[in-house]
């Protein structure tokens, strides 16, 4: 792991014992990744079958009883699963009471894109101790440490404590999270559709629903989300293109409008736009490809967002562009005059793009950020549109070459919003603009990628229990919203045995140290130790 055997040692105290931090090992190297990518037909979930055994296998030897439950394998929900399996792991803990909590984790994890390798220290599928304290790799935070760990040594100590557990708790580690769930907690619900609250056979059976996958706040309104899909019927323009992206950046004007009554975690030390939590739309997604190269004229012959995935904004665009090289050196200059701080253009660093003889490869550079949280960073994808259209404008680009242009948005809305209402202004937005400007212009939102919000009132007697709790634990105070946008979204129409609606409870270890998403990520291991006390309190105490 990087570290020497005392540091092991010192990690594994922190976190709670040895056999969690085996695990968390464990699970970090097995690299669940999760790549949708519709636009471009990329469907990519490699290491879900073994990274669910791991799972099953840890969670038996807590002296749980465990079942998978694999929507392509049971076939009870259709749907197009582009070859992969979608293994959810089930593990209880059932005592007889007459109450039960669930615990909803996910295992899958947002690829490491080839821009983001440089910048690890160390490698992002090992996990590794650092001398500030804190376990390094992809997945350490967001959710196999904070999530999947952390519930699992909640449940060995409630299994094997000296009093018995006074009630039924479920764990839930699910697949699919960071693209929308559709092979995870989708499918669960379509399984449990025809099936009554109290009906023993439904999965998602619960008095109340915990989800570690979060701050260490308390979270009760989660963030909706929708991922949409912009194209074109054929191919366009590098003008046209950049119109089209440029009008996509301005839905963030529309979503800004919706405000919620939830106060926003970020506000004011994390740069959040409002002291609530606000709807926003980001443009995380820019590909050209095809046009060809002309001895004649500077042309983009391509162009890249540097990441992997929707939700996640890239820290750089790669430009492709060739021509007479003398001019071509030129346009590097001028276009670096156009540059706005904090941004900055550079030689090309790591790159997905295959840079072909006679091409110069240039790289915007901003600031990347988990999508849900646009104010953390700074996205390059607009700065890329602006200073693109500005050398056209000036005759150091040509526009008028043609290829194929995909875009991708990232629109969260507020907690309290339905999705039909979200998705009626922001495609009314796009679609009115394509309607006269630019006909082959197309944006889709995949249902099984969009979900409205989740909103429990903030003084809910099952939150201001979990305030307590976390004061105690992790020495957070306050009830808020929240940016990202988690599972909670999709419980939100669920009801208790008894009928009343499911109260779900977002929180974490994610503070913000812990870059998810991001090179570097990391967790804190007395946050997730603090992250299982919270879940055995508030199981144990009334």
């Amino acid at each position: 792991m990087g570290a020497a055997e005392p540091d092991l040692a010192r990690a594994a105290a922190a976190l709670g014992d040895d056999e969690s931090l085996r695990l968390l090992t464990q699970l970090v190297s097995c690299a669940p990744v999760n790549l949708e990518d519709p636009a471009h037909g990329r469907w990519e979930k490699p290491n879900y079958l073994r990274t669910a055994d791991v799972i099953v296998r840890a969670a038996r030897s807590a002296g749980l009883t465990t079942r998978v439950y694999d929507p392509v394998v049971v076939g009870d929900v259709p749907g197009e699963w582009h070859g992969a399996n979608r293994p959810n792991v089930i593990a209880d803990l059932d005592v007889g009471a007459k109450e039960t909590v669930l615990l909803l984790a996910h295992y899958d994890l947002v690829p490491v894109p080839a821009e983001q390798l440089p910048r690890w220290r160390t490698p992002p599928h090992t996990l590794s101790l650092r001398a500030d304290g804190r376990l390094y790799g992809r997945g350490s935070a967001d959710d196999l440490g904070s999530g999947v760990v952390a519930s699992l040594l909640a449940l060995r100590r409630l299994a094997t404590g000296a009093t018995p557990s006074p009630r039924n708790v479920r764990l839930i580690a699910a697949c699919d999270e960071e693209t929308g769930g559709e092979g995870g907690i989708e499918a669960i619900k379509a399984h449990d559709g025809p099936r009554a609250p109290d009906d023993p056979e439904r999965i998602l059976r619960a008095d109340v629903a915990l989800i570690p996958d979060g701050s260490p706040e308390t979270t009760v309104g989660s963030s909706g989300v929708a991922f949409l899909d912009a194209t074109f019927a054929g191919p366009v323009t590098l003008l046209d293109a950049l119109a089209y992206g440029n009008t996509l950046v301005g839905l963030h004007e529309v979503a800004r409008t919706w405000r919620s009554e939830y106060r926003s975690p970020d506000w004011p030390g994390r740069h959040a736009p409002e002291p609530v939590i606000t709807g926003r739309a980001t443009v995380t997604r820019f590909d050209v490809a095809g046009a060809a190269p002309d001895p004649a004229h500077i042309r983009l012959i391509a162009a890249h967002a540097e990441n992997d995935a929707a939700n996640q904004v890239a820290r750089a665009v790669t430009l492709l562009v060739a021509g007479p090289p003398a001019e071509v050196e030129t346009l590097r200059t001028r276009l670096g005059a156009l540059v706005p701080e904090p941004y900055r253009l550079e030689p090309a660093g790591p790159t997905s793009l295959t840079i072909p003889p006679g091409a110069t490869a240039l790289q915007l550079v901003g600031e990347s950020t988990h999508a849900g949280y646009p104010h953390r960073g700074h996205n390059p994808v607009p700065v890329a549109l602006q200073i693109l259209r500005a050398a056209i404008d000036r005759g150091w680009l040509d526009g008028r070459a043609t290829g194929e242009a995909s875009f991708a948005v990232d629109l969260r809305l507020i907690p309290e919003m339905e999705l039909s209402d979200g998705l009626r202004d922001a495609l009314g937005f796009v679609r009115n603009w394509s309607a006269t400007r630019s006909p082959l212009a197309r944006i889709e939102a995949p249902p099984y990628r969009c979900r409205s919000g989740y909103a429990l009132p903030a003084d809910h007697p099952a939150a201001r229990k979990l305030e307590r709790i976390l004061h105690a634990t992790l020495g957070a105070d306050g009830v808020f919203g929240e940016y990202g946008g988690t599972d909670a979204s999709a419980l939100r129409d669920l009801r208790t045995p008894a009928g009343a609606p499911l109260p779900a409870l977002v929180f974490g270890c994610m503070d913000p140290e812990s870059h998810i998403h991001e090179a570097e990520e990391n967790a804190d291991p007395r946050k997730i130790a603090g992250v299982a006390a919270s879940i055995e309190r508030f199981v144990r105490e009334p």
